[in-house]
């Protein structure tokens, strides 16, 4: 290489690194949003059967078992918007058990919970809505023999 050619080589290089050394270069610093949506939840967690026992058709006495707890849980402080025994939401709900032939008319009563939940998770205390049914005097006297039933929705919503 001739020396005119590396001295016009080397001038150009410490030209280029006098300029871009010199030179300063910013950077730039954004903020990211990370986010997560946790949607209020409320499950039930056991609904017990609730049963009216052996009926006397002799005596037909009012028929009140003990009251049955329904449970739930709920995402932290968050309360039950609604709950439903057989569709009702007013506390009080009328069946009729059915043994396929005859029925008998029953009653259902609960207050609404408010009971905020503490959480979902395992560890945690499911809040109790106790459900007391009653079978009125006389009623089932002139029934058939048999086992009576009938299926209730309970519904909870947060």
């Amino acid at each position: 290489m001739t020396r005119f050619k590396f001295v016009h080589r080397l001038a150009v290089a410490t030209a280029a690194a006098t300029l871009f050394g010199s030179a300063a270069f910013a950077g730039d610093t954004q903020n990211m949003t990370v986010q997560a949506n946790v949607i209020g939840t409320c499950k039930l967690v056991t609904v017990p059967l609730l049963d009216f026992g052996t009926l006397n058709q002799v005596t037909a006495p009012a028929v009140n078992p003990a009251a049955v707890n329904v449970t739930y849980r709920c995402t932290k402080n968050t309360a039950p918007t609604s709950f439903t025994v057989g569709a009702s939401n007013t506390g009080a709900f009328t069946g009729s058990l059915s043994n396929g032939t005859d029925t008998i008319a029953y009653g259902i009563t609960w207050t609404a919970p408010v009971t905020g939940g503490s959480g979902l998770g395992t560890g945690v205390t499911p809040v109790n809505v106790a459900l007391t049914g009653s079978i009125a005097a006389t009623v089932y006297q002139n029934v058939s023999a048999g086992t009576y039933t009938q299926s209730v929705a309970i519904v909870i919503a947060p």
